[in-house]
């Protein structure tokens, strides 16, 4: 009888939610993208979306951001989508707007780091601060829409004189 080793296993804690599945990219001869899903849902669940259209459509969207030449940031926009976890559609196509805005961002740094034009470098170096600006507003949109109008007001300190008086509670008036 052999002997086993044993392994740690990293547990999975009862309210996390297991990482949700990417699929996988490849280019025929004709130079057609394919997605490969493992599952016939894969897309729906990466995007937290109800149809296929709609999935569908996600994709294609953050395919065509990256263009010809961005076949190697393909898993990364699969990848990002499935650690932001988007809950529905509206949350599908910012997350998708976030991650090609990202990639554009960063292809930029990388074209104005090589540059030795000064205006070439200059007018990447301006792209990448829009780009920054937009990307900045979409996490802030994502972070709005998330928190569904819901505004927290925090009290930390109450001070009442003397001959003073506090209410603790709702306070409505009529008028």
């Amino acid at each position: 009888m052999g002997t086993q080793t044993d392994k740690p296993t990293a547990a999975i804690a009862s309210d996390e939610k297991p990482p949700r599945a990417i699929p996988e990219f490849c280019t025929d001869e004709d130079g057609v993208v394919q997605v490969d899903c493992r599952e016939p849902d894969t897309l729906e669940r990466l995007y937290g979306v109800k149809t296929q259209d709609a999935a569908s459509g996600l994709m294609k969207s953050a395919l065509n951001a990256l263009g010809r030449t961005g076949e190697h940031y393909r898993p990364f926009i699969a990848a990002m989508t499935a650690e932001l976890e988007p809950s529905d559609a509206i949350e599908a196509m910012l997350v998708t707007q976030m991650a090609a805005t990202h990639v554009a961002m960063t292809t930029l740094a990388q074209k104005m780091a090589d540059q030795t034009m000064w205006t070439i470098r200059e007018s990447n170096e301006r792209s990448m601060t829009r780009l920054s600006r937009t990307f900045l507003a979409q996490v802030d949109a994502l972070k709005k829409y998330r928190a569904k109008g819901q505004q927290i007001v925090k009290v930390e300190q109450v001070t009442v004189q003397d001959g003073g008086q506090a209410i603790v509670g709702d306070v409505t008036h009529s008028g």
